[in-house]
């Protein structure tokens, strides 16, 4: 945890409290949000196909994982983006098996049984996909190569979401999924993937310039070089940034307690997304901390018919 920001450089405190150039609003604002979000990505790499448990990329690379058909298709596919969870062996089984107990059973099962077809797999990092090296030691490599975790995670979720499009499975549209870590990954989806027509977002929303203030989790290095753009961050803060998906549907929850996300930082960025979204937003605080209840998911559930 760092110090607050009392303790920072000066100049680093004008800086969090400077307005950013593509805040909502701003002249030709929509295509230059757009614009920003695809500079921050790869260039496109196409799913081949899936083979023997995995994903298969044009360049070669694979990602683990499954698709989960209910006998009777009745709701949208759904990209289901697994959480960070601390734990780095399990990926697409987080959300399949919930071996964390985070969701109070396996939500992808929730989701199959409501009549989603689910489709989900390791990201980079996670599963069969682990690396050598922290976090941090990935995120220098990454900035290295020009790019960044989050980047290279956007640019691939980005991908699976066009393949799935056009498979016949997601005839009644596309929503990504997603609780923490998976939360950030399915608003993003939503704001940087035209093939994404809704998302569900469970404790990842809030103004950043707040979290870093408030000295969460998000400035002490390690899990937050996933969700953290080089590029973007000092273009536009998280609101702003999720608004390049408005005005498709968008589901979000956030706990009055999660001590990653302070209902400070929380309730303001939602208040703002209200405020501005123009479409079906479903944007709501609950009583608990950083978790994903099973009465939560079926609201997500109910949200997506």
């Amino acid at each position: 945890m760092t110090a607050p920001c009392d303790d920072w450089p000066e100049d680093w405190r004008r800086r969090l409290k400077a307005p950013l150039p593509l805040a909502h609003g701003a002249p030709d604002w929509h295509r230059r949000i757009r614009a920003a979000w695809a500079a921050a990505m790869p260039a496109s790499d196409p799913v081949a196909g899936f083979q023997d448990g995995a994903l298969h990329f044009a360049s070669g690379k694979q990602a683990a994982g499954v698709m989960l058909i209910p006998d009777r298709i009745t709701g949208c596919a759904v990209l289901m983006l697994h959480d960070h969870g601390g734990r780095f062996d399990l990926g697409w089984r987080k959300m399949v098996t919930d071996p964390q107990g985070f969701y109070g059973g396996p939500p992808a099962q929730r989701l199959v049984a409501a009549g989603h077809p689910v489709f989900c797999f390791d990201t980079l990092g996670w599963g069969d996909r682990q690396l050598p090296g922290d976090q941090q030691a990935l995120a220098c490599t990454a900035m290295g190569l020009g790019t960044s975790l989050a980047g290279l995670v956007a640019g691939e979720d980005r991908d699976i979401a066009a393949w799935i499009a056009a498979r016949p499975e997601a005839r009644l549209g596309l929503a990504a999924w997603g609780f923490s870590f998976g939360a950030f990954r399915a608003w993003q989806a939503l704001a940087t993937s035209d093939h994404v027509t809704a998302a569900v977002s469970i404790s990842w929303m809030a103004w950043r310039r707040d979290l870093l203030r408030l000295g969460a989790p998000l400035s002490a290095g390690q899990a937050a070089f996933w969700m953290l753009h080089p590029s973007l961050t000092g273009l536009a803060d998280l609101p702003d940034l999720a608004m390049a998906g408005a005005p498709k549907p968008l589901f979000l929850r956030s706990g009055d307690a999660d001590r990653h996300l302070p209902l400070a930082a929380v309730a303001p960025a939602f208040a703002h997304l209200h405020r501005i979204w123009g479409g079906r937003l479903d944007a709501e605080i609950f009583p608990g901390g950083h978790v994903c209840p099973p009465d939560v998911q079926q609201q997500a559930i109910a949200f997506l018919r």
